[in-house]
């Protein structure tokens, strides 16, 4: 009989996003501990999968049989199976890049800075500059600094890209078409037409 640690990595091999693997795995299981069943083959260290759940200990009683693809989904949102990348060269000054443009932006908001910081942190480097293309600079920001960093960015993104990545290639020049369309006043909105 396969193990659930072997029936998760299994899972994940195939392609199947934490959330969903949970969701499998948890049926018939303790939620807690399936969760700690998923950051193990996923390679995320037992103390720091335990430091991570620390913040979804009220969930374990909230949920009952069939809650199953809902408690993945939450704790996926709760960064439990996040998987933090080490990156070199091209890639890491991307990610600085892309740091110092969140930096210029004067200000953002927690929700989507969380978001930001758990793509630089895991490495998907397109969605962070899609979303940070998107974004506004405050009054207090710098909108020449934010707007150059996003065009190094960019301009390295695309070329270290695979080209079998469509999407992630796609969602890059769009981004990076955006970012060169807009013209920005002092205060970092798009110049009016």
């Amino acid at each position: 009989m396969t193990s659930p640690e072997e029936r998760a990595r299994e899972a994940l091999r195939s392609g199947l996003p934490p959330a969903a693997v949970y969701a499998e795995l948890a049926v018939g299981a303790d939620f807690r501990d399936t969760a700690l069943v998923v950051c193990d083959a996923l390679s995320i260290p037992r103390a720091e999968a335990e430091h991570r759940m620390r913040g979804a200990e009220e969930l374990w009683d909230d949920f009952a049989p069939g809650d199953e693809e809902l408690l993945g989904e939450l704790l996926d949102f709760a960064a439990v199976f996040d998987v933090h990348v080490m990156l070199a060269g091209p890639g890491e000054q991307v990610r600085r890049l892309l740091g110092r443009a969140m930096g210029a932006l004067g200000g953002i908001s927690s929700g989507i800075a969380v978001g930001i910081s758990r793509n630089l942190s895991t490495g998907r480097l397109p969605e962070a500059y899609a979303v940070l293309v998107g974004l506004p600079v405050r009054g207090r920001g710098d909108p020449v600094r934010h707007r150059e960093e996003l065009s190094t960015a960019g301009e390295l993104l695309a070329a270290r890209l695979s080209p079998d990545d469509e999407t992630a290639a796609a969602l890059v020049r769009e981004a990076r078409e955006r970012c060169a369309r807009r013209g920005t006043t002092g205060d970092g909105r798009p110049r009016a037409r």
